[in-house]
């Protein structure tokens, strides 16, 4: 009479891959309702008190000194080139084409709508801080924001869309449900 060891039932592979991925799924839908619940907030801001997304006086004020070099120099250059064309024109008798005329002073122009952006962009955003003189930092620092305001904005549109077809009712529901669940992760975790 040999004696085998015990057995161990074993765990069938598509019960644990099914049960992590609804684990997965239901992270990734708990994720999207804290985004929901954001989103809602922000609104109810907003909605609240319409100058909370504009810009402050003191950071509009730093955009506009910057402005004056940026977009002024161009500007300037553009009136200064068409006049030096006329004036070697009309009286030292210097012929030029149309399209060099025209082409120097787009150039400027556009020089001075670059400007115009790049004013805008590399001035601090932070209402307590001036930046540094050509705003090279800032102009970093505000892309990365730029590009994270235009992910998230292609977010809360998708939420939005989500969010068409449900009930008031429905949605506040989902969220105190979510909201309920991190309550008792959070207890759980501190438990362990």
């Amino acid at each position: 009479d040999e004696s085998y060891p015990p057995r161990t039932p074993e765990v069938n592979t598509g019960s644990k891959l099914l049960s992590e991925l609804r684990s997965r799924e239901a992270e990734k839908r708990d994720e999207e309702l804290r985004k929901l619940r954001e989103l809602r907030e922000t609104d109810a801001l907003l909605k609240e008190d319409g100058g909370a997304a504009a810009i402050p006086e003191r950071v509009a004020q730093r955009m506009g000194k910057r402005m004056v070099p940026f977009v002024g120099i161009p500007l300037f250059g553009s009136f200064a080139s068409f006049i030096g064309f006329w004036y070697l024109a009309v009286y030292k008798d210097m012929e030029f084409q149309p399209a060099v005329v025209a082409t120097t002073s787009f150039g400027f122009l556009a020089i001075g709508l670059l400007g115009i952006t790049y004013s805008v962009v590399s001035s601090s955003w932070d209402n307590d801080r001036d930046g540094s003189v050509l705003g090279v930092d800032e102009f970093q620092k505000n892309v990365g924001s730029l590009r994270d305001g235009l992910s998230r904005t292609k977010e809360n549109a998708v939420l939005r869309e989500k969010m068409m077809g449900l009930s008031e009712d429905e949605i506040q529901r989902a969220i105190d449900g979510q909201e309920k669940r991190d309550k008792n992760n959070k207890k759980d975790a501190w438990m362990e």
